[in-house]
């Protein structure tokens, strides 16, 4: 067996210190395996210094210091491989469930809603934020870790705002935004110029940085930036409607003076029923162009619609300009319009009851880009109004309908 010198030693130990360890312990630690290794491999006729070089790199991977960068990481983060098991296991654990749920989406099975908000809770409040204590501790430089905030920040806020856009929760739309604020305004221009001043690393930088910005440019053309105010906007106006409708119900059925004989019966139901004809005429026409000439029922058009209000723009409309003075409304619109001014003008005028409370087919005010504009009623219930809406209009209209029918009689 090989015996080393003293001064082989001391070389040995002051190589070590040399190549980054610096906790004391840990060099006599090295120190003592090192010698251990030489000693018993080492044959007398070979020359110490090469040999001695050739065992060092089974100490590392890449550089010695490695060694004194884990055991401070350690230190440090005493739970670091507990941590880093959560990680891996509640990433798979995410990625596994996403999946599951998405199927259970497309084929519209039960548990698909709970599967996902699993899977998107699981990897915004344990995967991510795990995943940046770890890499944090791993990385020295401080744009480094300013990098990976920004990009946990940004996982976290999509993730977040696509739960609320599953869930139909208000707030979506704002989230969604904020998570593209930080992409490109926070974690882009950090990533970009700390990388492209590194010249091994300039490349590279270029062309993640043009594969972000396609990316989030894409997800960008995603965002209905004017959808949740118009959706708001087109709720209070039916939900102003169906307290006027209230009003005249409480009002016109406690009245019992109304007494028709059989044929105005008759009549007055004929043109109901007429109006109603064409009510679900209209109804069916934009299941139909919704469903590119498919027969598709109102819960599935729920699925894919439920906050589209282009096509259905485009659907009663000539054009989308979010201008009522240009919008012009198709004929299927006018011919309902037309129906309802007529049904409304025999009520009032065979009846003496004032349907306008609930039947209000005059202009009105509503907002458009922030101005108040003098607003006919076809664009006040079906510009820019998203799917989900228009149905719960139309319904109402029925029940209009039927509603002033009751009072008649």
């Amino acid at each position: 067996m090989y015996e080393l010198s003293k001064d082989q030693v001391d070389f040995i130990l002051e190589d070590v210190r040399r190549n980054g360890i610096k906790t004391e312990e840990l060099q006599l630690s090295l120190l003592d395996h090192i010698c251990c290794v030489i000693e018993n491999e080492m044959s007398p006729d070979k020359n110490f210094d090469d040999y001695y070089r050739s065992v060092l790199p089974r100490f590392f991977k890449k550089e010695l210091k490695e060694i004194q960068e884990e055991t401070d990481l350690l230190l440090t983060f005493k739970h670091y491989y507990a941590m880093k098991k959560v990680m891996l296991r509640s990433g798979m654990f995410s990625a596994i469930t996403f999946a599951i749920g998405a199927i259970f989406k497309i084929m519209h099975w039960p548990g698909a809603s709970a599967l996902l908000q699993l899977a998107i809770i699981s990897i915004s409040f344990i995967f991510l934020p795990i995943f940046f204590l770890i890499k944090s501790k791993e990385v020295k430089v401080v744009q480094q870790k300013f990098i990976i905030g920004f990009g946990v920040i940004f996982g976290i806020l999509f993730c977040i705002s696509t739960l609320f856009k599953i869930m139909h929760w208000p707030g979506a739309s704002f989230m969604w935004l904020l998570a593209l604020g930080v992409l490109f305004f926070l974690f882009l221009p950090v990533f970009f110029f700390s990388g492209i001043r590194n010249p091994d690393t300039k490349m590279n930088t270029i062309l993640s940085s043009i594969m972000v910005v396609i990316a989030g440019g894409l997800l960008f053309t995603l965002t209905a930036i004017y959808g949740a105010k118009y959706k708001e906007e087109a709720i209070e106006i039916a939900d102003l409607h169906l307290k006027n409708v209230t009003i005249f119900a409480s009002s016109s059925l406690d009245d019992k003076s109304n007494k028709i004989d059989s044929l105005v019966r008759i009549e007055l139901q004929q043109k109901t029923e007429k109006v109603l004809n064409n009510i679900s005429e209209v109804r069916n026409s934009l299941y139909k162009y919704l469903g590119e000439g498919k027969s598709v029922n109102e819960e599935e058009l729920l699925m894919g619609y439920r906050n589209d209000y282009l096509s259905c723009h485009q659907f009663f409309f000539k054009s989308y300009t979010r201008n009522p003075e240009k919008d012009l409304p198709k004929e299927i619109l006018i011919q309902l319009k037309k129906e309802l001014k007529t049904y409304q003008s025999y009520v009032n005028q065979y009846f003496k009851i004032s349907s306008k409370s609930i039947l209000n087919l005059d202009d009105q005010n509503r907002t458009f880009d922030g101005e108040s504009v003098k607003t006919d009623w076809e664009h006040i219930y079906f510009s820019v109004t998203p799917f989900e809406t228009i149905v719960r209009n139309l319904n109402q209209l029925e029940i209009d309908i039927r509603l002033i029918e009751a009072s008649c009689i």
